[in-house]
C-alpha cells in the first residue's frame, strides 16, 4: 500500500507507530527518578542509521548525549530530552502535543564502573510500556591500527573489531584519555569519538566535549519497567517486527491505515517491519 500516509498503532490510546528496530519513544520522560552519580563532561554525538538496510537513501539520525561521571556514565538521546522538555510547557494549557523528532530512540545506556555493569533501559515504546536489561559490562576485542584521522582538533588513532554480529570501525583518541564511547562502545585508551559498522548503517560521530563547572545530575528514570534479558528484549523486538499485526493483537490492539486519497480508515490484516538492529547477536 503506497498510498497511505501513516500507520496507527491503538492499544488503549492511538499513538504513531514508527517500522524501526527501537519504537517511537512516547512523549515524555517520566518526573520520578533517582540520582546515580555527578557528570563533569557531557559529549555529543549524531547517530545516523537505517530503519531498512535495503534502503540505504532513507536514512534517521538523532542527536545523544554521553554523561560521565566519577563512576557512572549514561548515554542517552539528547532530542529526546529536549522535546519532552518543550512539551511540559503545553501539558499545564491542557494543549495537544506532537510525537517526537523523527529518528528519535527511547534508549538509554548506564554504565556502572565500580561493579562492572551495563543497564539497558527501553522508555515507553510503542512495543507497549517500559523494559530493561542488565548484562555485564562488555569485553570488546579491538585491534589497534596505525592509521590516523583528526575529529573536532583531536588527533584520533583507528581501531576495529567484531561485536554481536557487526564487523566495526572506531577512532579514539589519548587527547581525552577516558575509558568510553558511545552506545555500549568502550575500552580503548582513550574516548571513542566516531565509530561506524562497515556497511555504514549505524554512524555514530562527536559534535561536541563540554567539561561541565556545574555537574550535571545522571538520572535514572522509575517507569516500572518489566526486566528481562539482552536475548529476551531482542527476540521480542524481533518478534514485533516480523509479526506485527498478531503482535499487536495479543495485547488488545490493531493496526490502521489511514488512505490518502480516499480518506477512509483500513484495518491492516497482515504487516511487518524492516528489522536492521545494531546488535545482530
Amino acid at each position: 500500500m503506497k498510498n497511505f500516509l501513516l500507520i496507527l498503532l491503538i492499544i488503549a490510546q492511538v499513538i504513531v507507530l514508527q517500522a524501526q528496530q527501537y519504537l517511537h519513544p512516547t512523549p515524555y520522560l517520566p518526573y520520578k527518578y533517582k540520582v546515580l552519580d555527578s557528570a563533569n563532561i557531557k559529549i555529543t554525538y549524531r547517530l545516523t542509521y537505517l530503519k531498512d538496510s535495503t534502503q540505504t537513501n532513507n536514512k534517521y539520525s538523532d542527536v545523544q548525549t554521553l554523561l560521565i561521571g566519577s563512576h557512572t556514565s549514561k548515554y542517552f538521546s539528547q532530542q529526546y530530552v529536549d522535546h519532552n522538555n518543550y512539551l511540559k510547557t503545553y501539558q499545564s494549557k491542557a494543549q495537544s502535543v506532537s510525537g517526537v523528532p523523527k529518528g528519535t530512540l527511547g534508549i538509554e545506556i548506564y554504565k556502572d564502573f565500580k561493579n562492572n555493569k551495563l543497564t539497558t533501559t527501553d522508555l515507553n515504546t510503542d512495543i507497549g510500556g517500559s523494559f530493561l536489561y542488565k548484562e555485564d559490562l562488555p569485553q570488546i576485542a579491538w585491534i589497534i591500527l596505525n592509521e590516523s584521522l583528526t575529529i573536532l582538533s583531536y588527533p584520533c588513532q583507528k581501531a576495529t573489531t567484531t561485536f554481536r554480529g557487526r564487523k566495526f570501525e572506531a577512532w579514539f583518541t589519548t587527547g581525552v584519555p577516558i575509558n568510553n564511547g558511545p552506545w555500549k562502545f568502550g575500552g580503548l585508551p582513550g574516548l571513542i569519538l566516531k565509530v561506524s559498522d562497515t556497511q555504514k548503517n549505524y554512524i555514530f560521530e562527536c559534535i561536541g566535549i563540554e567539561s561541565l563547572s556545574k555537574k550535571e545530575p545522571i538520572k535514572f528514570y522509575e517507569t516500572g519497567y518489566k526486566e528481562l534479558s539482552r536475548e529476551e528484549y531482542n527476540q521480542l523486538l524481533k518478534k514485533y517486527h516480523k509479526n506485527t499485526i498478531p503482535f499487536v493483537k495479543a495485547r488488545g490492539g490493531k493496526v490502521l491505515v489511514f488512505h490518502e486519497l480516499s480518506g477512509e480508515i483500513e484495518e491492516l490484516k497482515t504487516q511487518s517491519f524492516p528489522y536492521n538492529p545494531l546488535e545482530k547477536e
